[in-house]
């Protein structure tokens, strides 16, 4: 199965456009995408949280995530509250994959210059 592919917003976001400019050339992005937005209005105060915390640690996100973010919020308020059972953890797992929010993915995302540089990169980076 091929792997699928990455997300505009999201490849500029980790580099990885800049890494291999020639895979995202011809890519068509939707051209009437908005952000995230704000919260649905019936969702608890828990829920409504996640929802902040998903939107500010993914900034790839926009409007045609808003219903898997919705899903992934109501499991995570649970996590809190209830006792969850495996098949809604492994439901919240694949909710967060499809939305690049892995462990795996998160080494992919550039979280921008506000760490300091250590002075061994220097000696020990690849040239590629």
């Amino acid at each position: 199965m091929a792997r699928p592919r990455l997300p505009q917003a999201k490849a500029e976001v980790s580099g990885a456009a800049v890494l291999h400019p020639g895979r995202f050339k011809d890519r068509k992005t939707a051209k009437r995408t908005r952000a995230l937005g704000e919260p649905y209005v019936r969702m608890s105060a828990a829920q409504q949280e996640c929802w902040r915390e998903i939107a500010d640690e993914m900034p790839w996100l926009n409007s045609s995530h808003r219903r898997l973010v919705r899903l992934a919020c109501i499991i995570s308020a649970r996590l809190d509250d209830e006792d969850v059972g495996i098949n809604q953890l492994q439901t919240l797992s694949a909710i967060l994959s499809k939305l690049g929010a892995t462990p795996v993915d998160e080494t992919k995302v550039n979280h921008g210059d506000d760490e300091d540089e250590d002075p061994a990169d220097a000696f020990f980076a690849r040239s590629h």
